[in-house]
This record gives C-alpha cells, sequence and structure tokens, in this order.
C-alpha cells in the first residue's frame, strides 16, 4: 500500500511543479503598473519554490532545469515591467541566484540522497550478516548437540552391550524353567495363570533387551536394490491389524515413480515400523494415519501423519535421544534406533507436531 502511494506521490509531482510554475507566471504577468515593482520582486522570489522542490526531488539536474525554466519565464519582465536600470542589474542578479540556489540544492538533494541510499545498503548487509551469522550458529549449536548425542550413545552403547549379554543368558534360564513347570499344571491349574505371566514377562524382558542390543550395536546397511513403497506396504501390511483395533483409518499416497535403489530394506522396514506404531498408538480413540512418499532432487522422502494428540514443544527437542519416552512401558529406544537407521543412510529425519494438532515424521534419504 505505501508502494502505490508513493508511485502516486511521484507521478503527480510534475503536475505540482508545472502548476506552480503556471500559477507564478501568470500572476506575476498580470500584475502591471510602474508601482508595482516591490510586488514583482516577491513575485520573482516565489519562483525559489519550484526550484528547490524540483532539486529536492530530483536532483541537481531537476535544480537546474527548473532554475533554467525560472528563468526563462522570469525574463520577458525585465523589458515589459522594469525600466530602472538599477532595476534591471537586481533582476540580472536574481537570475543567477535562481541557477545558484538551484544547482546548490540539487547538490546538497543528491548527496543527502546518496547517503541514504548508502545507509540502506548497509542496513540490508548487516541484517544479511545477521542472518548468515544466526545460521551458521544454528548449524553449530546442531553440531554441538549430535557430537553430544553421539558421545552419549557411545557411552551408553558400551554399557547396554554389558548388561545386554550378562542378562540375557539368566533370562534364558528363567524361560526354560517356567516352561518346564508349565508342563506340570494343567490348562485349568490355578499356578498355570502365574507360569503363564512368568513367560510372557520373560519374553517382554528379552525384547527389551534385544532392543538394547540393537541400539548398542547398529547394524550398518547392507544395501541392494529397493523400492522404499515395497517396505511401505509391507509394513502397514503388518500393522493393519492394531490400526483396526485403534479404529484408525490408514491413506496411502506411494508415488511409483520412486523406482529402486541401493537401500537397506531391513532397516527401512524397521524404521518405518517404529514411526508407524508410534501413530497409530497416539491415536488411541481412532484417526487417520496417512503414508505418503515421493522423490525431489535425488531425494526420497516418506512423510509418516497422524491426527492423535500431538507432542509437546519441550518434548519435540528430546524425541530421538535414547531412553526418552512418554508411555508407561515404553523403553524410550524405538525413536533413537530410527533416527540412528535413517542417519546412516545418510539421510535425515524431521519432526513437525502441536498439542492436539497430529504429528508429521518426514524422512529424506538422498540416493
Amino acid at each position: 500500500m505505501t508502494g502505490i502511494l508513493k508511485k502516486r506521490f511521484k507521478g503527480i509531482r510534475p503536475v505540482v511543479l508545472a502548476g506552480l510554475l503556471a500559477f507564478i507566471t501568470l500572476v506575476h504577468y498580470l500584475v502591471g503598473g510602474a508601482g508595482a515593482g516591490l510586488l514583482h520582486s516577491i513575485l520573482g522570489h516565489l519562483y525559489i519554490m519550484p526550484i528547490i522542490l524540483g532539486a529536492y526531488w530530483y536532483g541537481i539536474k531537476g535544480g537546474v532545469s527548473l532554475s533554467i525554466v525560472s528563468t526563462v519565464l522570469f525574463s520577458p519582465h525585465l523589458f515589459l515591467h522594469w525600466t530602472d536600470p538599477f532595476l534591471d542589474l537586481y533582476n540580472f542578479v536574481e537570475i543567477f541566484l535562481f541557477l545558484l540556489i538551484g544547482g546548490t540544492t540539487g547538490v546538497l538533494s543528491q548527496m543527502e540522497r546518496g547517503q541514504r541510499v548508502r545507509y540502506e545498503q548497509a542496513i540490508v548487509r548487516l541484517d544479511e550478516s545477521h542472518r548468515k551469522l544466526k545460521k551458521q550458529t544454528d548449524v553449530l549449536f546442531e553440531t554441538e548437540e549430535q557430537l553430544r548425542r553421539a558421545d552419549r550413545l557411545s557411552a551408553l552403547g558400551e554399557l547396554s552391550a554389558g548388561m545386554a549379554h550378562e542378562i540375557r543368558n539368566p533370562l534364558g534360564s528363567i524361560k526354560g524353567a517356567a516352561e518346564i513347570l508349565k508342563d506340570d499344571y494343567g490348562p485349568d491349574a490355578p499356578k498355570r495363570e502365574f507360569i503363564q505371566i512368568l513367560l510372557k514377562e520373560t519374553d517382554r524382558l528379552n525384547r527389551i533387551v534385544q532392543e538394547f542390543l540393537s541400539f548398542a550395536r547398529p547394524k550398518q546397511p547392507e544395501l541392494h536394490r529397493t523400492d522404499v513403497n515395497e517396505a511401505v506396504e509391507s509394513v502397514l501390511t503388518l500393522t493393519a491389524q492394531e490400526a483396526r483395533k485403534a479404529g484408525v483409518r490408514v491413506e496411502k499416497r506411494l508415488d511409483p515413480s520412486i523406482g529402486m535403489h541401493s537401500l537397506d530394506a531391513g532397516l527401512l522396514k524397521q524404521a518405518f515400523l517404529n514411526l508407524i506404531l508410534n501413530a497409530i498408538q497416539a491415536m488411541a480413540g481412532g484417526g487417520v494415519l496417512t503414508v505418503e512418499s515421493g522423490i525431489k532432487d535425488s531425494t526420497i522422502e516418506v512423510t509418516i501423519s497422524d491426527t492423535g494428540i500431538g507432542i509437546p514443544e519441550e518434548n519435540r527437542k528430546k524425541l530421538f535421544s535414547p531412553f526418552f519416552t512418554t508411555r508407561k512401558n515404553g523403553t524410550g529406544l524405538g525413536l533413537a534406533i530410527t533416527y540412528r537407521i535413517i542417519q546412516n543412510h545418510r539421510g535425515r529425519i524431521a519432526v513437525a507436531s502441536g498439542p492436539g494438532k497430529g504429528t508429521r515424521f518426514t524422512v529424506r534419504i538422498p540416493v
């Protein structure tokens, strides 16, 4: 809106200057008589107004041009109304003043305009430098956070590997003993229920230990010609029953033009499984799970969106940190393992969410 007003104002400037010159000249010509010398002198001074305006608006060119035009319009009065040689000399001096005022004001105006342009350019450069500095600072903070995460992962990995090895052996013995005891009790025996609980919890602990091992000793990708869409379809088939139980409707928008690329299908399935299960669990009361895929600029992009409860901002920063979880029975390793799988594919994973607005995970893998 301001730019339009400025353009319109610039458009009427010549009209204003022409109007002032015409008005002053007309009045100057209409005032006659020998006794009108003082009034003619005042009217002659009025030409300074359009000269200064022209110099201010258009710089030295405008000032000099308006001075010349004013001189041309003012000159006939030297012959029409003035007879005294002294006064004629005064008016010649006035013509010189027109040129002097126009040129000087134009130079000053142009200098001021040039200085203002330099200030504006300096502000633009400063703003650009500020943006670059902020971007570099963000990159440094992100790199620092990645280094800290790597240190934590390394330390926790070594600890987890040692603990997992020591725990799995007793777990195997406990499960074997429980299965032997189970054979001594029939289906209707009161104690058989406790043995079932023991076996169930043993299996759960074994899965947790397996997650620790997967986290502590991450498998490096074994690259084969893989279709990402097939990996996604496989995971959706695997989780279809759980989605139906939760009342979740699945929408697929998979781009068939992605094609085959060198990827580890098994690891990608594990990563997508973690993300899809998280999405289903976030919609306990039902909702819509949307899975999309595409390829752009040699980058595969898979987006998994839900209409669930969303993730608060303070938790989004810790989502991929190991052992961070908001679920009662969660280990906090699922997303950490997913992050590492995508990272080992030279990819990135981003999350966008808000309380009550659902969550969207975007996986990008260069190919």
